[in-house]
């Protein structure tokens, strides 16, 4: 998700050599043309003039920008369609609802690598209220994650990962950390590390495999004195029962993945096939997270019910996630005020499978609120950059 730093340094020391080359050019002819008066006055002692050497900056890219996105037909696993009328929704009732989102990036590049922070504020419809409570606002999330990267050619100051197939490969770390006021009130966190590979291919296209952790509380497995939810939470009758001898007590809902692998793509194709009176971008991304387990320990799981259609190991077991991000992107500040970076518009289209990890072949996701664990969204946005 990230550009990649011998991109943007090679465009800038192009520019460098680029500018000296025009500049030598222009006091060669200058030199040409007043070679009488020069050889006239070669006697004359000349000063010699300042040295003026250009400071490099520390980031070679640094960039901030803002977004706002709407996706008409976001989704929200295990929460079914009627959620804003009847306690827990209606029963096989598929729900969809607007999504709102608002958010603020920071992208630099400097001498070894990269860092990308993503921040986003998610108003979602009435449609999945906050706690799931029927009639209530609807629910509202915080998100943010961050990758940065190392390149291993930055470090070793050397060319040995630039070959046919990579132009680079970097080390890569970061994580992701939400929460979100729904009936689930998970709050999660997520640490990954891995490798970054920028492949030797037009454009940008990096490609990263990495380790992945994930500790996340959530109320859909709590266990507790009867309420509104799955057990104490916001979907009455969805989950299971506390049982003897855990009846009564309490669970936190902590629940603590597997290590897993996750994969995570980017591409940037500027379409140069198009006029320059046109300039779209095809952006893309794509990223698979493997199954995590559970992440609920047998005492656990016995305490809020394990087996069966609607216990908790049938329905909290994860699957292979997938997640896709298509857009084309229009600079918008290049068409209309000639300056190209500062504001885009963009459509997209975005498709996450087993979202969260969640199996939508379970119990809770194909028959309860069938096909809330697929989203599948067009979507609409424009971004600001700060210049």
């Amino acid at each position: 998700m990230q550009s990649n730093s011998k991109i943007w340094q090679g465009t800038i020391v192009n520019r460098k050599i680029f500018k000296t080359a025009a500049k030598t050019v222009a006091l060669a002819a200058a030199i040409g043309a007043s070679a009488a008066t020069c050889a006239l006055a070669a006697d004359m002692p000349v000063k010699a003039a300042p040295r003026v050497v250009k400071e490099v900056p520390f980031f070679f890219v640094n960039d901030t920008s803002v977004s706002f996105i709407w996706y008409p037909d976001a989704t929200n696993p295990g929460v079914s369609g009627g959620s804003n009328v009847v306690p827990g929704g209606v029963f096989g009732e598929k729900n969809t609802f607007a999504r709102y989102q608002g958010s603020i990036d920071h992208f630099d590049v400097w001498q070894y690598g990269t860092n990308l922070i993503h921040v986003e504020f998610d108003q979602y419809g009435p449609q999945d209220p906050s706690q799931g409570t029927p009639g209530a606002e609807g629910s509202r999330e915080l998100f943010t994650f961050s990758r940065s990267t190392l390149g291993l050619n930055e470090i070793s100051s050397s060319k040995a990962f630039s070959n046919l197939i990579t132009k680079d490969v970097s080390l890569e770390a970061g994580g992701n950390a939400g929460i979100h006021d729904d009936f689930l009130d998970a709050h999660t966190t997520v640490g990954v590390f891995g490798l970054e590979f920028a492949l030797n291919l037009p454009g940008v296209v990096n490609v990263s495999i990495l380790a992945d952790k994930e500790f996340t509380r959530n109320a859909f497995n709590t266990c507790g004195p009867p309420g509104f939810g799955v057990v104490s939470g916001p979907a009455a009758g969805f989950g299971a029962v506390c049982l003897p001898p855990f009846a009564g007590t309490s669970f936190s809902g902590n629940r603590d993945f597997d290590w897993t692998w996750r994969i995570e793509t980017f591409i940037s194709e500027p379409l140069t096939f198009l006029p320059p009176s046109v300039p779209l971008t095809f952006v893309n991304v794509l990223n698979v997270i493997g199954p995590k387990g559970t992440g609920i320990t047998t005492a656990n799981c016995l305490a809020v019910g394990c087996f069966g259609p609607a216990g908790s190991f049938n329905n909290s077991e994860t699957k292979t996630e997938v997640f896709e991000d298509a857009r084309l992107s229009l600079d918008a500040s290049k068409v209309f005020w000639g300056k190209p970076g500062i504001w885009d518009a963009f459509v997209g289209y975005r498709y996450w499978y087993n979202k969260f990890g969640t199996n939508h072949n379970a119990f809770l996701f194909a028959s309860i609120a069938p096909q809330t664990s697929i989203e599948s969204t067009a979507y609409v946005g424009t971004t600001y950059h700060f210049k």
